[in-house]
């Protein structure tokens, strides 16, 4: 679902509002909050935890912990833009952040936003730095994903540390598009452009958000003098949810390239996805008679992105 009209019930009241969604997170979740609450200071904000169905009592122990964190529990897994939503429509933020549970704040960061997002009104949407857990400068991707970029990801040959080098090299604070992991968007926004697209399970959801807005005329920071540290993959490499990951990657995939890429490259990525799935069968076969296949290489997994259908 694509929310184009939207308008808040109640007013912003306070400087920010923070947004996590949480899916079998619970340990990182309560790091993550912990150091939220040890950080944020001299600025107003909430904590708003949705928790998508998680299975490891995330929504206990957290309302018994953090007693000031606001909780909407799902009855099952929404998704990451439809969780993200009903962040946005309980918020009372002036501005919104988006936090992945598996991050940690290591200063002051949201006070260094909000202070140059009050200074420049004309950024709508501001991501920060991101580093490691040997807090080392983790590559971002800060300019529209092409046709290009998704032969070179769909191929597996897709290099990040070039991005890092790319990244390296950007003068002006101006860019395309921002980390998910962290990023922060003016209210105002919402109200112009509309709610994250629900047709996003997983993956994809800050492009298409940058992409709307830049449409829409409004300009994007890449902010250098503050990072969270990124522990990478906690949510997505669950064994128990990894192969739902990897179908919904794929469906988030095809669904991008259908709304920003022409009907050619949509038929050549979507032909190149069904080789690679098809050449990946035979690798899983392969390993499943050594005995040594995994998750990601399981042969059902493989058969059902072969026959997958484009929605």
């Amino acid at each position: 679902m694509t929310s184009p009209e939207f308008k808040f019930s109640q007013p912003a009241v306070i400087d920010i509002s923070i947004v996590i969604v949480s899916f079998n997170t619970c340990e990182v979740l309560l790091r993550c909050l912990s150091s939220v609450q040890k950080y944020t200071e001299e600025i107003s904000y909430e904590i708003i935890v949705v928790d998508n169905a998680s299975e490891d009592r995330t929504v206990e122990v957290v309302a018994k912990k953090f007693h000031d964190v606001k909780i909407i529990a799902n009855k099952y897994n929404r998704g990451f833009s439809a969780a993200n939503n009903q962040g946005i429509i309980l918020s009372k933020g002036r501005k919104i952040v988006f936090l992945n549970p598996d991050t940690l704040l290591t200063e002051n960061s949201f006070k260094k936003i909000n202070a140059y997002m009050q200074k420049h009104a004309e950024f709508s949407i501001l991501g920060c730095g991101i580093t490691d857990q040997s807090n080392q400068p983790f590559p971002i991707r800060l300019w529209e994903d092409s046709p290009r970029d998704a032969v070179l990801k769909i191929l597996g040959l897709y290099d990040l540390s070039l991005e890092l080098e790319k990244m390296g090299q950007m003068k002006a604070n101006e860019v395309q598009v921002i980390s998910g992991c962290c990023f922060v968007v003016e209210r105002e926004l919402f109200e112009l452009i509309g709610l994250m697209d629900e047709n996003y399970f997983l993956y994809n959801e800050e492009d298409d958000l940058c992409r709307r807005a830049r449409q829409s005329g409004k300009k994007i920071c890449f902010f250098k003098k503050t990072s969270v540290q990124h522990l990478h993959g906690q949510s997505t490499h669950q064994d128990n949810h990894r192969e739902k990951v990897i179908m919904e990657a794929y469906k988030s995939n095809l669904y991008f390239y259908s709304k920003y890429y022409s009907c050619f490259w949509n038929l050549v990525l979507g032909l190149l996805y069904k080789v690679v799935f098809l050449a990946g069968l035979f690798r899983s076969a392969f390993r499943h008679l050594k005995g040594s296949d995994t998750v990601d290489d399981s042969l059902s997994l493989k058969i059902k992105l072969l026959l997958m259908s484009r929605r």
